[in-house]
Formats: structure tokens, sequence, C-alpha cells
């Protein structure tokens, strides 16, 4: 919070905070934002330090399926031919995870769901990136704050650490802030398919980090999965270039 809050009056975004007065049901979907963003990142960082990496990149895999299907929902996005089968093909991998498994990960669905859903209220927004990330940071910081003190009086923090743990700490927040703006700026102007498919690249590197650095075990289930995946990825990046969705994107 107290990054973008910086940012944005370095930024000169006072004109932007005016409209803020103006657009209720803008801060509302941003307000909700905040909480499903505040989710996310807690399951993810939770997931995370239990060594459950892999579910949080199946999670993130299955995102953009949320994202598309919200998009064809609520946006009235169309499918192209290519488009249809690489959709097919990350269908049949996420289920085919769940028949065999017989259920799908609470980690990897509750990822899934509030970044799509976060996604989709982002798109509905008209509000600056970084005006916008100020609004969903203020509404989780105070209970953030409230969490920390209590946890601080209860012994189960220890603030402030070591230097570098605090800079480090610090630097996450600046380090998630920044990929989150430039996805507001994208979501007002791509469809949110396009948005979709072009978030597999996010859980790809996960996956490569929890299999070859984290060493966790994979099963031939999940391995089929993530292979599904990825060649839905390939269909749909050569019907983003057959079509020039990319070049139609920047123009505009």
């Amino acid at each position: 919070m107290l990054f973008t809050l910086v940012l944005a009056l370095v930024q000169g975004k006072r004109e932007s905070m005016q409209e803020i007065k103006k657009d209720k049901r803008g801060v509302l979907c941003l307000l909700c934002g905040g909480v499903l963003i505040t989710a996310n990142w807690w399951l993810y960082i939770w997931a995370v330090n239990n060594g459950r990496i892999l579910e949080t990149s199946l999670g993130y895999f299955i995102n953009p399926l949320v994202s598309m299907a919200l998009g064809m929902l609520f946006f009235r996005e169309k499918l192209r031919r290519l488009q249809k089968i690489a959709l097919a093909l990350a269908v049949s991998g996420v289920c085919a995870e769940f028949v065999v498994a017989r259920s799908l990960s609470a980690v990897s669905i509750g990822l899934a769901l509030t970044f799509g859903i976060y996604g989709a209220l982002k798109k509905a927004v008209s509000f600056d990136p970084v005006t916008g990330l100020l609004i969903e940071t203020s509404a989780g910081a105070p209970f953030a704050l409230a969490w920390l003190i209590m946890g601080q009086r209860a012994g189960l923090f220890f603030f402030p650490y070591d230097a570098a743990t605090d800079l480090l700490l610090a630097g996450t927040g600046i380090a998630t802030s920044i990929p989150l703006i430039l996805f507001a700026f994208g979501a007002r102007r791509v469809r949110l398919v396009t948005l979709g498919f072009v978030q597999y690249v996010s859980p790809t590197f996960t996956f490569a980090i929890g299999t070859l650095i984290y060493r966790e075990p994979i099963s031939a289930t999940r391995l089929c999965t993530f292979a599904c995946v990825w060649m839905a990825i390939l269909f749909y990046t050569a019907d983003a270039l057959l079509s020039g969705e990319g070049r139609q994107t920047e123009a505009h």
C-alpha cells in the first residue's frame, strides 16, 4: 500500500484520486478485488511455505480457464478455431487430473478462482492501474496490520528481523506490485481469453522451480495435465501469430 501510495503521488495521480468519489461502483469492484487478491496472496504464500509449489502451479494453470470462461460469459468474447482447440486441450488436462485423483487440490482451486475473478473485476473498472492497486491494497492493509500487531504481541512474530530479511520481506511487496500494475494495464486492453493464456507463462516457471529446484514429486497424471496445458499454449500462440492479434493489441 505504501509503495503504490508513493508511486501515485510521484506520478501526480491526484486527478485520478478525485475520480474515486464519483465512481462508487468501480471502488466497490476494487475493494472486492482487494479482498480476493489478499486471499490469493495468503494462500500462495502458505502453500509455498508448506511444500506445495506444484499445487500452486496447477492452480495458476487452471486460472486462465476461469478467465476465459468469465470473458465469454460476461464480456461476450469469442473463440477462433485454434483457440477452441487450445481451450479443449487445457480443459482435458485439468479433467484428467480430476478423474484420476478424484479431487482437485483446494489450493489449486482457491488460487484459480480468486485470481480469475480478480481479473474480471479489473477489466470492469476504468481506474488507472496505480490508483486501482492503491485502493485494493488499502482494503487489505488494515487487516494485515492488525494481524501483525496481534502476532507480535502473542510471540508468533519477532519483527524486526535482521536487516537482510527485513529488506527481502519489504521487497516482495514491490516485486508483487509491479506485475499487478502491469496486469491491470493489460486487463483493460486485451481480451480475457488472451490474458488467460498469457498467464500460463508464470505457472510454467513455478512448475520448473518446484520440480528442478525443490525436487517436489510429480505423478504421471499431473505431468499429463501439464503436457496438455503446454500443448494448448502452443496452439494459442500459433493462433495469435497467424491472426496478428499481438500487433492489433499493440496498435490499440
